[in-house]
């Protein structure tokens, strides 16, 4: 019983407000330029709050805008003795709500964010509630959640950017120390790639060099190639051990360079 009671309530709101505003449009709609619905919960029945936006980059004068408040309380009028339902006008003109929702006006938002469109057709308020749901207009608690909410995606883009940095340095690190040598010998700087199978050719098999340092050349360069087509996601631990390795390869370079200056 309390569900049709509150359907039946409703139905009749609907019907006491489409009968209101058609009869203001009858005569001025030319200068409204948008009509939305609050509803304003009380104990023993649910009134209804109008928004009436006055378009003041038309012709609204003092005069004519008396001449739609007395209207709308006439109609307001009728309508409690037609349904038995009380509705409640606020106007603003169009220039005046603009200053509003700049400023910050935290009624305004309040009204967007409750109301429910019945008359709109440029188009004025829907988007409007759509922006301010969504959280573009500065100043909202909407905008402020959405800030809120981009933070933890911007700590993580920082941190793929510093990853991505130090992964890249220590690539270029360690390509670099490994063309050194070789290029002392006369052979061409060798794409990155190729930089540990040349070190294996030129120094490992002649007992120069050591494979295990080869072999790190190679897993930091592969690694890195796989980071860079996405195939892999990097921890800190991963960076640390690569670090590590790189440090490693070009110290023993320097010695290499060294040993072949001698």
């Amino acid at each position: 019983m309390p569900q049709k009671n509150s359907s039946k309530i409703e139905e009749k709101q609907i019907n006491a407000v489409k009968d209101f505003c058609s009869n203001i449009l009858k005569e001025y709609k030319k200068v409204i330029k948008s009509i939305w619905l609050l509803k304003q919960e009380t104990e023993k029945s649910k009134d209804l709050l109008t928004i009436i936006l006055l378009d003041d980059t038309k012709k609204v004068d003092g005069i004519t805008k008396k001449k739609i408040e007395t209207k709308v309380l006439e109609e307001e009028r009728k309508i409690k003795k037609k349904y038995g339902i009380s509705i409640y006008s606020s106007f603003y003109l169009l220039s005046d709500y603009w200053d509003l929702i700049k400023h910050g006006s935290p009624t305004v938002f309040c009204e967007i964010r409750e109301g429910i469109p019945i008359y709109d057709p440029s188009g004025f308020f829907v988007p409007l509630k759509k922006l301010l749901l969504q959280g573009k207009i500065p100043g909202t608690k909407e905008a402020m959640r959405d800030l809120i909410a981009r933070a933890p995606s911007r700590i993580k883009r920082v941190e793929l950017l510093f990853k991505t940095k130090i992964l890249e340095h220590l690539f270029n690190a360690v390509v670099e120390a490994g063309q050194a040598p070789l290029i002392l010998i006369g052979v061409a700087p060798p794409i990155p790639k190729k930089v540990a199978e040349n070190l294996k050719i030129h120094f490992v098999r002649k007992k120069q060099l050591e494979a295990e340092y080869a072999k790190y050349c190679d897993e930091i360069v592969k690694y890195w190639k796989k980071f860079e087509h996405g195939k892999i996601k990097v921890d800190w631990e991963d960076i640390d051990e690569i670090a590590e390795k790189t440090a490693r390869f070009i110290s023993r370079m320097e010695k290499l360079v060294d040993d072949i200056e001698k």
